[in-house]
């Protein structure tokens, strides 16, 4: 079904390249006509006391995300730096969307970050430090509470709008491959999904749903996470129609953004039924 999204506009976060999963949402908001705010973890204000390396970093994980959008979404798309992890970063974001009068009709929160997998290796939870623990916490989980308030108290996400977050089934379960640390904050991520629905529903009539998809390795995430490979081959034989495409995770995520009338509070499954196996 397609629908026209004229005249509204959408935040999108977490696009890191051109095989992010919030990138085939972003352009099937862009192809109903709507009209998008693209954000990207990248130099600030309010990085103090850096490394070069650091800078660098950031940097290029900006222009990474700068050339995915101009080349995927077109270069009318418009872009910020903002990194949850910094309350003046996220505060700045919501002032400027203000400052530009920028009004959003909803947002996808696509963001995650878990330094216990390195170099293809999930960390066993028994030895995650608590930095390790906080940080994963904060980005994945907590900066739905952040960024959600920022973007209310800047007075540019309208009452009656639709936030979605991507999630995974490793925040229910344990999953056929290590997802540890990170299920853990998923599994936060979701408990905020309900609790936002009931707030923001109550005081803005915001509705609050989040997605859990197939697994996934053409991602930057996807790509780093210790036997994903096998569990996307293990997981499209076992579900009933087979793993989802990315198509099908941004059908329902426009519908959920746009179209969803009084959904609110649940948790999807975009994952060819798998969630269903024992």
């Amino acid at each position: 079904m397609d629908y026209n999204l004229n005249g509204k506009t959408f935040l999108i976060t977490g696009i890191t390249d051109k095989a992010s999963l919030a990138l085939p949402v972003a352009k099937h908001i862009l192809s109903l006509g709507g009209r998008l705010v693209c954000t990207a973890l990248g130099l600030t204000d309010h990085h103090d006391n850096l490394s070069d390396k650091a800078k660098e970093y950031l940097t290029k994980t900006y222009n990474d995300f700068k050339v995915a959008v101009n080349e995927e979404l077109g270069s009318s798309v418009i872009t910020y730096p903002l990194d949850v992890t910094l309350d003046g970063s996220i505060t700045d974001f919501g002032k400027a969307l203000h400052k530009d009068g920028i009004q959003l009709d909803g947002y996808l929160h696509s963001i995650a970050m878990d330094k216990t997998i390195r170099a293809g290796v999930v960390k066993p939870l028994i030895e995650v430090t608590r930095e390790e623990f906080m940080g994963a916490m904060d980005v994945s989980a907590y900066s739905l509470i952040s960024l959600s308030r920022a973007l209310l108290e800047s007075s540019v996400l309208k009452k009656g709008s639709s936030i979605a977050a991507f999630s995974y089934l490793g925040a229910e379960k344990i999953v056929v491959h290590p997802y540890k640390n990170i299920g853990v904050a998923k599994a936060a991520l979701e408990r905020i999904v309900f609790e936002l629905a009931f707030e923001l529903g109550k005081s803005h009539q915001i509705r609050v749903n989040a997605i859990r998809f197939s697994p996934y390795t053409a991602s930057k995430a996807g790509g780093a996470i210790q036997g994903l490979g096998e569990a996307v081959a293990y997981c499209n034989e076992a579900s009933p129609l087979g793993n989802a495409l990315p198509n099908d995770l941004a059908l329902e995520a426009v519908y959920l953004l746009c179209h969803a009338g009084r959904i609110t509070g649940e948790i999807r499954h975009v994952d060819g039924g798998y969630h269903i196996r024992g």
